[in-house]
């Protein structure tokens, strides 16, 4: 199975609404609630991490895994970040495959409007080869196995597959370690997969 590499650049402009980007605010449908975490009675949003525009990815996605139209949105506690699948809450993924001229940006806000995000990235792709990778640079990946690749540690997702990966990265906008600078990965039963279900995608973080 080939894996997917996701390629990060800073654009001087914002991106056309749908686009496949990191960080920076997602665009959704009419109805869409932003996901949380629930803390001690509390509810706390989780921190959007990137939309994937099905459409553009699926020339790169060779075993055809991923659906071929919509977008898929990640979100993940980036407050806590917690390490282990058994937290069910720490993580979210949607997916809608609706209009795309319908999408609007929603921002996160503190008490003083302030927009919450960091600075969106544009992404492009690449088909690569599944397992261990020398780069240089953070290793964004969807499909295949992560490329720090020490097996499962937990029955719970004990032959799911891996939907999406994301490195520890310093830039001048964001600072994200991992475990030991490790990576986060999202997982998911390949058969939920096969039927376009995101309610149960579970995460796990491995060191580098």
């Amino acid at each position: 199975m080939n894996s997917i590499r996701l390629k990060t650049t800073y654009m001087a402009d914002h991106l056309p609404i749908g686009s496949s980007k990191f960080f920076g605010n997602p665009d959704v449908w009419e109805g869409f609630e932003w996901p949380t975490i629930e803390e001690d009675g509390e509810l706390y949003d989780l921190t959007f991490l990137c939309q994937i525009n099905c459409a553009e990815i699926a020339a790169y996605d060779k075993d055809e895994r991923l659906p071929k139209t919509g977008i898929l949105y990640f979100f993940y506690d980036l407050d806590e970040m917690p390490g282990s699948p058994s937290i069910t809450q720490a993580a979210k993924v949607l997916y809608h495959n609706g209009n795309r001229e319908a999408l609007r940006q929603i921002k996160l806000v503190d008490e003083d409007g302030e927009d919450l995000s960091v600075k969106e990235m544009k992404l492009e792709f690449e088909t690569v080869d599944a397992g261990y990778l020398d780069d240089t640079d953070s290793t964004h990946l969807m499909l295949g196995v992560p490329s720090l690749d020490y097996g499962t540690y937990y029955d719970i997702i004990d032959g799911w597959q891996m939907l999406l990966q994301i490195d520890s990265m310093e830039t001048d906008e964001v600072v994200i370690n991992f475990t030991d600078e490790g990576i986060l990965c999202f997982y998911i039963d390949p058969e939920k997969l096969e039927k376009r279900d995101f309610s149960d995608v579970r995460i796990m973080q491995i060191y580098s």
